[in-house]
């Protein structure tokens, strides 16, 4: 049975810190070097301090423990007297059209995954897991909430009290000048919360993201275990989510685009080899205008998202079991769609996925599984992967199709896992909009 609980959450106090949408960040997998710095000079209390506090400059976990410290000591943080949990509402925009996505931050208890309580569904790298563990052994808290899928019970119990409590004003509200705008809601009443957490006791969660801060928080409770006696109810046992259901229509999934560096000459030819025998190549040339200024003359600082995008859009919806996928650079400064010809007969829905198929079927036959793990970067947008190509010296992009929700619930629930970052939910549950203290109860 899923442990849904109510949590002492520690949240900014803005007559102090000021407008929660200047403080708050993307999750630390998020937060590129540039966008670090812009996030550290947009606020002395942006919580990018914490989150991922600036290497090179002493030991950084040391460091977060410390400004959090100083910051719950002087009031720019502060904990909520009453247990509660928090209602989210997210408004985005995507292509133009707006989207709305209520969740609930609450406190779930850590279950091993062979408990079939909450499921994964891609392996990790270990050194990021590493970094979660040592910043939760020393700061002793938790500052963003995972994203996790839940069905609702047939009546739609907790889908129902969501939209009830967003119907009233809200607690806070972020509205980053650079990520969507949450809405935060408060609930303390001990009947509300108990109906919660009675209906969410016979869901599955499956881990939508933050598998790395799952991993990080099992094997944080395990060695503090190892060293001491630990009471049922204290926080360590429970990890922060952000719970949506799965029919909530501002759910949406993107593709995770894979990029190729540093590739030896041999396992880049293997790989075109590859392509070239097991796939249909078709050109695609960006429409007159979208393409990015610069070629020919001078060259763009980064490349525009437009002509990325509009590949992207060209490949589709995936139409029975096809496997297509975009390819930037198997010529030079051109966009290829790539169809494969004779996919294997999938023996199940883990094996037909299209990630799936491009990891085992084509990588497999260039690189080496420990190789794929140093030759492989993930970019969440095809423009940031089409501008590794371009700009920054990358061999060959990848633009990936989401995988369906269906899809990704078939797989999940059974306990399989796809590849490493083949799931992209947008938007990121922002860090800073509540925080989890890792001593004491919850």
């Amino acid at each position: 049975m899923a442990d849904v609980r109510p949590f002492h959450g520690i949240r900014y106090n803005s007559g102090r810190s000021g407008q929660l949408g200047l403080n708050v960040c993307p999750p630390f997998d998020m937060i590129t070097p540039q966008l670090q710095k812009e996030l550290y000079d947009r606020s002395a209390y942006n919580i990018v301090r914490l989150e991922l506090s600036r290497r090179g400059l002493g030991d950084p976990y040391a460091s977060s423990a410390e400004t959090q410290r100083q910051w719950l000591e002087s009031g720019i943080l502060t904990r909520d007297a009453d247990p509660s949990m928090y209602v989210t509402e997210e408004v985005f925009a995507y292509r133009g059209q707006s989207y709305v996505r209520r969740g609930l931050i609450a406190a779930v208890r850590v279950e091993e995954y062979d408990r079939g309580i909450v499921l994964p569904h891609e392996h990790t790298r270990p050194e990021w897991v590493n970094d979660r563990v040592r910043l939760m052994g020393v700061a002793r808290a938790n500052y963003s909430p995972m994203l996790v899928i839940f069905r609702d019970s047939i009546r739609s119990t907790v889908s129902g009290i969501l939209r009830a409590v967003a119907g009233g004003p809200p607690t806070d509200v972020a509205a980053p000048p650079d990520m969507h705008t949450l809405r935060l809601w408060r609930v303390t009443d001990p009947g509300t919360l108990e109906v919660i957490s009675n209906a969410m006791a016979g869901a599955q969660l499956f881990i939508a993201d933050g598998h790395h801060r799952y991993e990080a928080a099992l094997r944080y409770r395990s060695r503090v275990r190892s060293e001491r006696e630990v009471a049922p109810d204290e926080s360590i046992n429970f990890r922060m989510m952000m719970l949506v259901c799965v029919d909530e229509p501002g759910l949406m999934t993107l593709g995770y685009h894979r990029v190729i560096h540093q590739a030896t000459f041999a396992e880049l030819g293997a790989l075109r080899g590859a392509l070239a025998d097991l796939c249909d190549l078709t050109p695609w040339v960006p429409p007159a205008g979208s393409e990015e200024a610069g070629h020919g003359g001078e060259p763009p600082q980064g490349v525009s998202p437009l002509a990325p995008q509009m590949f992207q859009d060209a490949l589709g919806d995936r139409d029975g079991d096809e496997v297509a996928f975009g390819l930037y650079g198997f010529e030079s400064g051109r966009y290829h769609i790539a169809r494969m010809k004779a996919p294997p007969k999938a023996v199940d829905d883990l094996d037909g996925s299209e990630y799936s198929r491009l990891h085992s079927v084509i990588f497999r036959r260039a690189l080496d599984p420990q190789r794929e793990d140093e030759t492989l970067m993930f970019f969440p947008r095809p423009e940031r992967a089409v501008d590794a190509v371009e700009h920054q010296g990358a061999q060959l992009a990848f633009i990936m199709r989401p995988v369906p929700l269906q899809e990704f619930t078939a797989i999940v629930s059974r306990g399989w896992r796809l590849p490493p970052k083949a799931t992209n939910f947008h938007p990121k549950p922002p860090a800073g909009t509540v925080m989890q203290s890792l001593e004491g109860g919850l």
